[in-house]
């Protein structure tokens, strides 16, 4: 399938988050990759590979991953438009999608990585990355994975966006990854930098905890009141 297809246009529908299910979602993968694709080439963005894209290895690569989430190490996070109960979205209702790899060592069992953040074009500035990013935090919550790391290319609005949305920068790596496009200009020795982030769910959930009787106080996220409510009940209960 070419991996270029027409983008859709803005719809008057909201956008909702799902989590991503073989046998709802499935036959979406055709357009996931294609918009990676769009992303890496439109958007310059950093990914796994470098143009021209192989149509097969994009694919494949994405067969991986929702391999990954099926047994249970990795989730994907969709945006589409509501899906009513009993159908299915088609191809060109994908507006955005996001994804948390799980640790898989027992030392780790704690954290997750964002490793993807996806926004078709015609969808930005319309709340779309938060709602994603929002919504895997809940899925890691509900988990247990309350240690949340994020990597973006330096000075790019993934960086902005991700300060924005609560994330604590702790360093940056010069020359960390290839840029997409010059990749053989120069010999292939122009390379981005990297900054690294995390959020501490836990930290978070218990400081917002302790406001939530201060009315001034912004009301904190659904996943993290339910969250905070949970420790809280762990803790009545070890104490008891």
């Amino acid at each position: 399938m070419d991996l270029s297809p027409t983008l859709p246009q803005p719809a008057s529908s909201p956008s909702m988050t799902y989590v991503f299910h073989p046998e709802q979602h499935g036959h979406l993968v055709p357009w996931i990759a294609a918009l990676h694709a769009s992303c890496m080439n439109t958007d310059r963005m950093i990914g796994p590979f470098l143009p021209p894209f192989d149509n097969g290895k994009l694919l494949g690569w994405w067969r991986e991953r929702i391999a990954e989430s099926n047994n249970g190490t990795r989730v994907i996070v969709l945006l589409l438009p509501e899906t009513p109960p009993g159908s299915k979205p088609v191809g060109n209702d994908l507006r955005g999608l996001a994804m948390l790899k799980l640790s898989d060592t027992e030392t780790g069992s704690f954290r997750g990585k964002i490793d993807t953040l996806l926004v078709n074009r015609e969808f930005r500035r319309q709340g779309g990355a938060k709602a994603l990013v929002d919504a895997l935090e809940y899925e890691a919550a509900r988990r247990g994975r309350t240690l949340i790391r994020v990597n973006t290319e330096t000075n790019s609005p993934a960086e902005a966006a991700f300060k924005k949305f609560g994330y604590i920068e702790f360093g940056q790596v010069p020359q960390f990854s290839r840029a997409v496009g010059v990749s053989h200009l120069n010999g292939g020795s122009l390379k981005k930098s990297e900054t690294f982030f995390y959020k501490d769910l836990l930290t978070i959930s218990q400081q917002q905890q302790h406001q939530q009787q201060q009315p001034q106080q912004q009301q904190q996220p659904q996943y993290l009141q339910e969250f905070s409510n949970g420790v809280a009940n762990s803790n009545s209960s070890s104490s008891s």
